[in-house]
């Protein structure tokens, strides 16, 4: 007896062609989403923090009676530049002798209040008002008093960031904080005040 063979079949080439093409368009899709994605979660980082900066910063004026400037992040990663990539980098030792410690009060200051025949010190870092940032950090803050009429808004000063300068007669305070995530020529701008939490200052930036 004849054993029969079965006919072998399998995907023609045109099917093939079908299938991949059909897996290109969804990787076409699939990737810039998955990107844009990451780069708003990675935005999380400026909302957490400016609101933890907001509570501490409340917390500081409510004992020492004036809202500190920090003016500069110091030793905490470069200045975020347009068309240069942000690269993350871990929040500086805040012990004595680390890169980012309290400030030292000389004999004779103090913050917000001159002792008698003292100095009144209004900046100084985030160390100062108890502010320390978990994990690494690819964006860089700035804050400090302002004399804008209540209830301030957080992006008042749209995409630009804070100075950190002292103002007479504060009524509060602006905070701000810049990365650039994916090194294009703009950069990503989020801020917080003594009224309002953190917000999202350029929609659609990273």
């Amino acid at each position: 007896m004849f054993k029969a063979f079965r006919k072998q079949e399998g995907f023609t080439l045109i099917e093939l062609m079908i299938v991949v093409a059909i897996i290109g368009i969804l990787a076409a899709i699939a990737i810039p989403n998955f990107l844009q994605y990451q780069l708003k979660s990675r935005q999380s980082e400026a909302k957490v923090n400016l609101n933890a900066i907001k509570t501490s910063m409340i917390a500081f004026q409510a004992e020492k009676s004036c809202y500190l400037g920090v003016p500069t992040m110091g030793a905490l990663g470069s200045v975020p530049a347009p068309n240069v990539k942000t690269i993350p980098v871990a929040w500086p030792s805040t012990a004595a002798g680390g890169a980012y410690p309290a400030t030292v009060l000389a004999a004779g200051q103090a913050f917000c209040v001159a002792p008698p025949a003292g100095v009144a010190l209004f900046q100084g870092v985030f160390t100062d008002i108890g502010f320390v940032a978990s994990g690494n950090t690819a964006f860089q803050y700035i804050t400090g008093p302002s004399a804008l009429a209540a209830p301030i808004q957080a992006c008042v000063g749209g995409a630009a960031p804070q100075t950190g300068a002292v103002v007479a007669n504060a009524t509060g305070f602006l905070a701000s904080a810049q990365s650039n995530l994916d090194g294009d020529p703009t950069l990503s701008t989020w801020a917080s005040s003594s009224d309002q939490g953190s917000q999202d200052c350029t929609p659609g930036v990273f």
